[in-house]
């Protein structure tokens, strides 16, 4: 029987089924999708072991995609039968089945640090999606068949058009959602070069963002760095010509060894005394500059929706029209000199409130030695943030707890 998980469960599923379990977990994805970039990687350095299926599979979409009342990918199926939707969830879920090596950093600054590099790659890097369908000349045949693989994988070069431009006119729809309108484009290109620029030269001395040992935060890079703009050609072209030591660490983060052999000599641990590299760091602070707005204006819209429904029910989802990821509204916020008109994501909230509660249960000590580089990087609006209820999913929808 397939159950499906909601982050509440999680724990409790992952005690009662320590390791392995009997046979292996199923991943359902799709190489061009950001979140199965994610989730493959993590699964392959965590050794944990896999196969991965298609959302075509007569399996998916008889019996896991109706118990996860989801079509989204990736989603997860345990060889207990949980099915798992939602990267956090999943994460939550494999890290207390599967403590080594572990991808949670045991320092509080590390931990800190991982924890948002993970938030806002995971939630705010549109220049994937920039990359991706706003250069149609040199990327749209590959896009195109790629997506239509997902659901004829053995299909005709005309099936493949055919269904591959059906997501195609999804994601054109989709553009107004993310404001990515064409006043923003050289936003979008100046993001992704520093971002290039910082990691590129991070991984001249680091293998991983803190260290021998990969964590959430790499693995939430691998999100837009694999599947968006370490693919489709025009990013790729950009990312092998202005940066291949990041193209060289997207190539590493897809093999199941931990140690590559550049850095052999490398411990296969975190850093020492829970340094966060300077270059980690310099990411850090572009990363609140230019999203702590979105996070601010959609906490105040979320604040007005709490006003608007003081009696709303625990546990019930937000939206009345069945969306998982429910938007609260438009918000303008400013992102290097222009004001992005976009929707409000509450889902970003849920996201963001996982690093607050945990931040909240910092001894005061550990709090002090995070204090210096949340005031360095520019976090301490995003940290001080409070959310009007807390959010929990239910059903895989986003739900006031």
């Amino acid at each position: 029987m397939i159950v499906p998980l909601d982050i509440d469960q999680v724990r409790q599923a992952a005690d009662a089924h320590p390791g392995p379990g009997e046979g292996p977990f199923t991943l359902y994805g799709a190489y061009a999708s950001f979140y199965t970039g994610k989730t493959r990687s993590y699964l392959r350095k965590k050794g944990i072991a896999f196969v991965e299926r298609l959302p075509s599979h007569h399996h998916f979409r008889q019996e896991v995609s109706p118990a996860a009342r989801s079509k989204r990918i990736p989603i997860l199926e345990t060889p207990e039968g949980f099915v798992i939707q939602d990267t956090t969830v999943m994460f939550e879920y494999l890290e207390r089945r599967f403590p080594d090596p572990p991808a949670l950093p045991p320092g509080p600054r590390q931990r800190l640090a991982a924890y948002l590099v993970d938030l806002f790659a995971s939630e705010n890097l549109k220049i994937a999606w920039h990359f991706r369908w706003d250069y149609p000349e040199p990327n749209r045949h590959f896009v195109v068949r790629e997506f239509g693989r997902s659901f004829k994988p053995r299909g005709t070069d005309e099936l493949l058009d055919h269904y591959g431009n059906v997501v195609a006119r999804q994601m054109d729809g989709h553009r107004a959602a993310i404001g990515i309108t064409p006043d923003m484009f050289p936003a979008m290109e100046q993001i992704y070069f520093d971002l290039l620029d910082a990691l590129e030269a991070h991984f001249t001395d680091h293998p991983y963002l803190f260290g021998g040992l990969p964590s959430v935060g790499d693995f939430g890079l691998m999100g837009p760095l694999f599947a968006h703009l370490g693919r489709d050609p025009w990013p790729l072209h950009l990312m092998q010509q202005r940066a291949p030591r990041v193209f060289r660490w997207v190539e590493h983060m897809n093999t199941p060894e931990i140690q590559s052999p550049e850095f052999w000599d490398t411990p296969m641990a975190y850093l020492p005394d829970d340094e966060v590299p300077e270059t980690v760091l310099r990411m850090l602070r572009t990363f609140c500059v230019d999203y702590t707005p979105i996070y601010s204006a959609t906490a105040e819209l979320f604040s007005q929706w709490s006003a608007a429904h003081p009696h709303f029910p625990e546990r019930q989802p937000i939206s009345d029209t069945d969306q998982d990821q429910p938007s609260l509204g438009r918000i303008c916020v400013p992102l290097r000199g222009h004001e992005m008109n976009m929707g409000a994501p509450a889902h970003s909230l849920w996201l963001l409130q996982r690093t607050l509660d945990w931040f909240a249960t910092l001894s005061p000590a550990d709090r002090a030695a995070c204090q210096g580089m949340v005031e360095d990087c520019g976090a301490g609006t995003l940290l001080a943030t409070r959310l009007a209820r807390p959010l929990t999913r239910v059903g895989n929808r986003l739900a006031v707890a």
